[in-house]
């Protein structure tokens, strides 16, 4: 009881204190795991503690029959919420990785809280039958109404009670999962296939080939976002799974034997049932470390804040690379046409094709230079920009404008167009 209480709330203080180091919102399935510890903290203090006390006084119960029955009523009520609540995780995943547009047009929040509000209303509902079945009987014992000769009333109520709380929910969420599994394995083997079609397209000309490599380059950012999540998906179905599994596994000895005491009570020894019930409640003392395995970053954030290591070359990465965004557009937004006499390589571009290279000659700097000049259809700019290229282009270089009715924008290799007042399109 005092390993489920100090994981339970350990785990709590790790989602918590984690996010809040990182500056990030509780995501779904952490908030379905805090639903979990709920349940598993309420199992540790009403189902087992309850039971302790229960075995100090026995036989004799000291309450009224009404406490006998409210005792009976909230020792169950956590066995049946934390395998709902599993089977509420494991639909989540469903729905979000199955069922996407569904996810989207559905609230984050919205869909998880409901699937905890099903699960602990099931909850309630389904240990009701322990308010008929106990009472406090003349001789002070809190017992059941049936005796040794209600066989039958007996075994249908433990044969139920196993397969309400310990086989379907498995089954449940057996199925969930293979779902789950098999649309990320559809999505991956998706994805190499599109790798290797991408190897073996036909090769294309060097302006071609060099216009795609500067579009995919700009999409690196956006790759590795879908790369991160990706990894970060799978690695909560990896999570989820082994929480269900090891519910099920470690409460199926217990769920056997009671079984099988119900139908044949000679076939097994009475002490065995209380070994395999130890067993079935070292669940709610696992779910938490298993979370914080899966999870060691978090834990150690949640720890040691943001002296955390990782976290701080993480955020100084992130600050040198944010304060290096900025720097690079202060610089072009405040900058005026001050050309270089570095040398670069220039195209004409009209619309999307490539089509002819020139070269201009530098005023200031007195040496000829090669520059990047970008033509655009005139409809892109209005005449007043029109007017401020021709004077950024007098500042610096000489040349003119084609005879067409189109506007000449000087830009570096990098794309940083040099006329001031001239946005690209």
């Amino acid at each position: 009881m005092a390993l489920a209480t100090f994981g339970n709330l350990f785990l709590i203080f790790v989602i918590f204190r984690g996010n809040q180091v990182v500056r990030r919102r509780i995501s779904p399935v952490q908030l379905l795991l805090l639903h979990t510890c709920a349940a598993d903290l309420l199992f540790a203090l009403l189902t087992l503690g309850t039971e302790i006390l229960t075995l100090v006084s026995y036989p004799k119960f000291r309450g009224s029959d009404l406490a006998c029955k409210a005792m009976r009523y909230a020792q169950v009520f956590p066995m049946y919420a934390s395998p709902f609540l599993l089977v509420a995780i494991s639909a989540d995943r469903y729905q979000a990785i199955c069922r996407p547009l569904a996810n989207i047009r559905s609230s984050r929040f919205r869909r998880p809280n409901y699937f905890a509000a099903v699960a602990w209303v099931l909850a309630l509902l389904f240990s009701i039958p322990q308010l008929f079945i106990w009472k406090k009987k003349e001789n002070g014992e809190c017992a059941t109404i049936y005796g040794s000769k209600s066989h039958l009333l007996k075994n249908l109520y433990v044969i139920s009670f196993n397969t309400i709380a310990w086989l379907l929910p498995s089954i449940f969420a057996a199925c969930f999962y293979y779902c789950v599994c098999k649309a990320v394995w559809m999505s991956r083997s998706k994805a190499a296939t599109q790798q290797e079609a991408n190897k073996l397209e036909p090769k294309k000309s060097d302006v071609t080939q060099d216009y795609i490599e500067r579009l995919r380059k700009k999409s690196c950012g956006h790759r590795r976002q879908n790369s991160e999540y990706d990894r970060k998906r799978v690695q909560t179905v990896r999570l989820t799974m082994t929480i269900i599994a090891t519910n099920f596994f470690l409460w199926m000895p217990f769920c056997v034997v009671n079984m099988i005491q119900a139908i044949k009570p000679d076939a097994l020894s009475a002490s065995l049932s209380v070994y395999v019930m130890i067993l079935g409640n070292l669940n709610s003392c696992v779910n938490p470390w298993l979370y914080i395995l899966f999870n060691r970053s978090q834990a150690v954030k949640a720890l040691c804040g943001r002296n955390a290591v990782g976290y701080t070359s993480h955020r100084s990465e992130t600050d040198v690379s944010s304060t290096r965004r900025s720097e690079r557009k202060t610089s072009t937004a405040n900058s005026s046409f001050h050309p270089t006499t570095d040398s670069v390589k220039m195209k004409v571009r009209r619309n999307v094709s490539f089509q002819a290279q020139t070269k201009t000659q530098c005023v200031n700097g007195g040496s000829e230079s090669d520059i990047l000049i970008r033509r655009y259809p005139c409809s892109m700019y209005s005449r007043k920009t029109k007017r401020m290229t021709e004077k950024s282009l007098s500042n610096g270089y000489r040349t003119s404008l084609p005879e067409n009715d189109s506007a000449v924008v000087l830009v570096t290799t990098s794309g940083r167009e040099l006329a001031n007042g001239v946005n690209r399109a």
